[in-house]
């Protein structure tokens, strides 16, 4: 797994040694930064695995990058890839929804790709529309049979289908525009 853009492109990463974590493939992430501007910008990763799309948001000029996993072995393996980059990256031991409802940091862009056909979508975008400081934007990867319901907070700029997998972009509802 390398790193496919900015100043680390090219840098080898290791994988969680764990057989439930599923990666963001090389191309959907080279497609989700195609999507967005992260340079200068805040981003946090929810269910981080390894931390590559945090990583690859540093390698791209995001100003911080905080990455979020409930699973031991994904911390230390985000901290190992942190460390190999001697990238500028905040991880935490947390579950998702315990972390958003306490977190009173403000982020530009929130990046999640939770476990396939859970429910997690749901419940992450109706945790968010309760969020606002939280993500201008928001990159969702999940499952493409998983279903949700829009929260009116958003509204959904694109989609992309790779295979089994649906990229949602989002951002934040802010009313009418002049």
């Amino acid at each position: 797994m390398k790193i496919t853009g900015g100043i680390f492109k090219g840098r080898e990463l290791k994988s969680v040694a764990d057989p439930r974590t599923r990666y963001t493939t090389s191309l959907v992430r080279q497609a989700i930064f195609s999507m967005i501007e992260v340079a200068g910008a805040s981003f946090l990763e929810l269910f981080c695995g390894s931390a590559v799309v945090s990583l690859e948001a540093l390698s791209r000029g995001a100003s911080s990058a905080v990455a979020v996993d409930i699973s031991r072995k994904a911390v230390r393996t985000a901290s190992e890839n942190s460390r190999l980059l001697q990238a500028n990256l905040k991880i935490v031991n947390a579950d998702f929804e315990r972390f958003l409802r306490t977190c009173e940091e403000p982020f530009d862009f929130v990046f999640a790709d939770p476990p396939y056909n859970l429910g997690f979508v749901q419940r992450l975008l109706d945790l968010l529309s309760e969020r606002p400081g939280i993500g201008k934007i928001i990159i969702v990867e999940k499952a493409v049979a998983e279903s949700f319901v829009l929260p009116v907070t958003f509204l959904l700029v694109k989609t992309k289908k790779y295979g089994d997998t649906e990229i949602l972009l989002l951002e934040r509802n802010l009313g009418p525009r002049e």
